[in-house]
């Protein structure tokens, strides 16, 4: 969605066709895109992590990353990362990206990465951001990315399994992913071998490149359940 809420302008973007029968369906679905999408974050919120940064040893390559906050500096990098995501057309439901919906979209809220300890390389990131506003704030959502050059290495598995205990340290009680496209195996068998508890499916969710529509499968988890054995990597392949 072009428009920007922040702005109080109305600018709308052209409707899909089950939004064309009259104005209550346009507003439904100008909420829920601002309300999923653009959450501002509120001024002056800032948790410390004491154990960030963290040097992690990937269980399948024995190479060391660094865990640390996103910095002003890791911008072009990961942007190349998410455009490079959406281009590719089989995880995000966005067709395109440019740095201003980026920016708004990737960064509102709180960032991570993974560092090459060497050249300070980013290799992988996720956000953490509110899924609703309100008083539906304490469900939050993560969107996980992973250089080309490091895939295959084991670094999304380390990140969603370390992305649970930080979302909690930030003060949320439950995750929900919205969105896991049927064909993004990789992300419904971390999610199951996580005890995610699976709760929904939503037909033809997303069309993606050379495959047509295919489901969406969407996930929950309890955060006040946590416990450490998701941090371990005993059953990490």
């Amino acid at each position: 969605m072009d428009s920007n809420p922040e702005s109080g302008a109305s600018i709308r973007p052209p409707l899909p066709p089950r939004v064309l029968f009259g104005q209550l369906k346009w507003q439904i679905y100008f909420t829920l895109n601002k309300m999923a999408y653009v959450i501002a974050k509120p001024s002056g919120e800032k948790y410390v992590l004491s154990y960030l940064p963290q040097d992690i040893i990937l269980p399948k390559t024995k190479e060391t990353i660094v865990l640390d906050w996103y910095r002003d500096s890791d911008f072009d990098e990961l942007f190349s990362m998410m455009k490079e995501a959406v281009d590719e057309g089989q995880t995000y439901p966005q067709d395109t990206m440019d740095k201003d919906h980026f920016e708004k979209y990737y960064l509102s809220h709180d960032v991570f990465v993974a560092r090459n300890p060497s050249d300070q390389r980013v290799m992988g990131s996720f956000y953490v951001k509110p899924n609703f506003p309100g008083r539906s704030s304490h469900i939050c959502n993560a969107g996980f990315l992973v250089h080309r050059d490091f895939r295959n290495r084991g670094i999304g598995e380390v990140l969603f399994r370390k992305y649970l205990p930080i979302a909690k340290d930030l003060g949320y009680e439950g995750s929900f992913f919205n969105l896991v496209y049927a064909t993004n195996h990789a992300s419904i068998r971390l999610c199951r071998k996580l005890k995610f508890q699976e709760i929904g499916r939503v037909p033809k969710a997303g069309k993606m490149k050379g495959l047509g529509y295919v489901d969406a499968l969407q996930f929950y988890y309890d955060l006040t359940t946590l416990k450490q054995d998701c941090l371990t990597f005993q059953d990490f392949d």
